[in-house]
């Protein structure tokens, strides 16, 4: 299946429209889900249109800009593609902020510690926990700390091995337990 993602990528490089629409129905789930996830921990209330806007945004730059050239190691596009959706849904909650709030009040927000909840004071525990964490790793580890995914579903999404997404978990979740019992 690698080698398959290899040459579909190959091929929407040389522009062949039915490989974009191969790309576009193998890798949307990830993207959806990545931004989604992103945007659930803003604190802004996002719609589904929101999350389309993003995931529709970033299929029109790769196409548009040729951005798949960019990619240096092919047979990690499923981290790649998520980081990229993950800053472009910050990107997006950023935008929102400077719409909603006048610029004096919206650098005031950002000063202010609001209340935040248990998932998103874990989830920023867990990012600094896992900083020397390959993007792989984190996006794993994440889905199955703070979103409760299973081990089945975070395989199927991220289109790996559930045997990898196992032995990812059973090897970093020790090293973020240490770490997390020191903060």
């Amino acid at each position: 299946m690698l080698g398959d993602t290899q040459r579909l990528i190959e091929r929407c490089i040389r522009r062949e429209e039915k490989a974009w629409g191969e790309f576009i129905e193998r890798f949307s789930g990830l993207l959806y889900y990545s931004a989604r996830e992103k945007l659930k921990r803003s604190g802004i209330a996002f719609g589904q249109h929101d999350i389309e806007d993003i995931v529709q945004g970033i299929f029109l730059e790769l196409w548009e800009k040729d951005r798949l050239r960019d990619v240096a190691d092919r047979k990690k596009i499923n981290a790649w593609l998520s980081i990229v959706t993950q800053n472009r849904a910050l990107n997006y909650v950023r935008q929102k902020k400077e719409k909603l709030l006048p610029e004096n009040e919206f650098y005031r927000m950002d000063n202010i510690k609001a209340e935040q909840d248990s998932s998103t004071l874990l989830a920023d525990e867990l990012d600094g926990a896992m900083k020397d964490f390959g993007a792989k790793e984190k996006i794993v580890m994440k889905s199955s700390i703070i979103h409760g995914r299973t081990h089945k579903e975070i395989a199927g999404f991220m289109k790996i091995p559930i045997n990898t997404v196992s032995t990812i978990i059973a090897r970093k979740k020790p090293i973020l337990k240490r770490r997390l019992k020191k903060i």
